[in-house]
């Protein structure tokens, strides 16, 4: 390499670093002790020092903040995401090809993507070097911390007119939350917002935050144990965000008497770990011996009895009850137990949840009466998957984003939100044609990645379903996945939660990918500033 070209090399160099230090800075502990040295002129010295204390913001290696340079697509992200809490998102599948792996920057672009924060500039293009403007910015505020931007009232600004159609809702829900004000009655809405103004708009936000502290109860959040040793169940709930687990012990037998699987390790760890334990009663799908259990009202005693005796022999928090694939009618019976088995639970100070598909109209659904098992039962917890299924004339989406806003809609007519917990699907499924016959394997989230990395499958966003399609050819054979994954995670995620729900679930445990929980922890952690907003 001669000279010349070690020049350009180390000139490149140095200016990739300066760009890196202005974005993201170095950290405080690891800075100049003459820190922050050019903000003594700053308008916004008092907020950028507070920010910086707050590790949100810091200067670069030499200790400078630049005040009054722009700040970029990418870096108004990152900030605004350490702000609220916000944890990068390590996701497999890229949301926009312009931030790649690589970049600084991934993780909170990943993570603005599965909190529907930050839209790109198209598909799959992000900018995010791109200087932001002052109504970009409004636009990602209001999306992040008030999501609802639909009413817009006089801007009162001079410039009024000079501000994005698309921008005009966000701006005003900004204006009037003092988030970002006018200058001498100018908005200026085009304009470069400068490193000063975001530390004065990330303040504000978080002096509002600080005012009002979260109210509201913590949200279930249950864990399915499936196909996984208590050794193995123990290892996955670690690294992920749940506070119930529901092992699976008990089964309705055909003589109507209960089996029981009870790991009692399980129920210690669980409760030294502050996490509840909600065993699972299910059917088996066995339509006859729900009908001869639940039809006979000594059975049905006995049912009761023995699974109150394991509420005080094991010490267990309460029971989820999975009964499925019986008859429609049987309906009236399996209200009665669940009434009877509340009773009994409620006496003991335990919980009674109770698994439910959305509302189908077919016989798959008709034995369930949501509105009275909601009477009865402390949680309905809704089974919101399955929109394709094995077996059916069409392929497509496990549980797609408008499905799953349906589901519970129609819900919420008959079951108050509070008692409802939503159930996601931490898997998918790979669809293929087999001559004339439609085929589908299910996946777990780190197989289906496997598939479309050995496969080199196409992998494209689709908005309308709030997840990536991927497809791939396999001995001639088309293979389609609608993929399921830290982005359309957080996604589904939030769109439960513009509902007061009782918590969300999880099947199962284990198949997931570990960005998923992080992507899901955003979720909730912004539901909880926006309701201190």
């Amino acid at each position: 390499m001669n000279k010349q070209r070690i020049h350009i090399w180390f000139v490149s160099l140095v200016l990739l670093m300066y760009s890196l230090t202005l974005a993201i800075g170095v950290p405080a502990s690891t800075a100049s002790t003459n820190s922050l040295r050019d903000i003594g002129n700053s308008y916004a010295e008092q907020q950028i020092r507070s920010l910086y204390e707050a590790g949100v913001i810091a200067g670069d290696e030499n200790g400078y903040f630049h005040p009054t340079s722009p700040v970029t697509r990418a870096e108004f992200v990152t900030m605004l995401g350490r702000a609220l809490g916000i944890k990068p998102v390590s996701g497999t599948v890229v949301s926009y090809t312009d931030v790649p792996k690589s970049s600084w920057a991934y993780g909170y672009v990943q993570a603005a993507a599965a909190l529907n924060i930050a839209n790109g500039i198209g598909p799959s293009t992000f900018a995010p070097k791109r200087t932001i403007s002052r109504e970009e910015a409004a636009a990602f505020l209001v999306r992040a911390l008030e999501q609802d931007a639909s009413t817009t009232t006089s801007l009162g600004v001079k410039d009024a007119n000079t501000v994005s159609s698309w921008a005009r809702n966000s701006v005003s829900k900004a204006i009037q939350k003092n988030w970002l004000v006018g200058y001498q009655g100018y908005f200026r809405p085009q304009a470069a917002l400068s490193r000063q103004e975001t530390a004065v708009i990330l303040q504000r936000i978080l002096d509002d935050l600080n005012e009002k502290p979260v109210s509201s109860k913590p949200l279930v959040s249950l864990g399915w144990q499936y196909q996984s040793t208590t050794e193995e169940f123990i290892a996955q709930v670690k690294k992920s965000g749940v506070n119930t687990i529901s092992p699976r012990w008990y089964f309705l037998q055909k003589d109507g008497t209960v089996s029981d699987l009870t790991d009692t390790s399980l129920v210690h760890w669980a409760h030294d770990n502050s996490k509840k334990v909600w065993a699972l009663f299910g059917n088996k799908f066995d339509s006859a011996a729900t009908h001869a259990a639940l039809s006979d009202a000594s059975k049905r005693k006995a049912v009761v009895q023995k699974l109150s005796g394991f509420i005080d022999k094991y010490q267990l928090d309460g029971i989820n009850v999975d009964f499925e694939g019986f008859a429609p009618a049987d309906r009236n019976n399996f209200t009665l137990f669940i009434q009877e088995l509340a009773t009994a639970l409620h006496a003991k100070g335990a919980v009674l949840s109770v698994d439910i598909p959305p509302d189908s109209g077919t016989d798959w659904s008709e034995p369930y009466d949501f509105a009275k098992l909601a009477k009865y039962a402390d949680y309905l917890v809704l089974m919101a998957y399955e929109e394709h299924w094995v077996g059916g004339i069409k392929s497509g989406s496990v549980a797609s984003l408008p499905w799953i806003k349906q589901i519970i809609s129609d819900l919420l007519r008959e079951v108050p939100a509070q008692r409802l917990i939503v159930g996601l699907p931490l898997y998918t499924r790979d669809w293929y044609q087999s001559g004339k016959q439609l085929q589908s394997v299910d996946l777990s989230i780190p197989e289906s990645y496997q598939l479309i990395s050995q496969y080199k499958a196409t992998t494209k966003w689709d908005d309308s379903l709030g997840q990536y399609r991927s497809t791939y050819q396999k001995q001639g054979v088309t293979h389609t996945i609608w993929l399921e994954e830290s982005r359309s995670m957080g996604l589904k995620v939030q769109a439960s939660l513009q509902w007061q729900i009782g918590g969300l679930a999880y099947w199962y445990v284990g198949s997931e990918s570990t960005d998923m929980w992080t992507a899901i922890a955003n979720s909730l952690t912004l539901k909880k500033a926006r309701e201190r907003l």
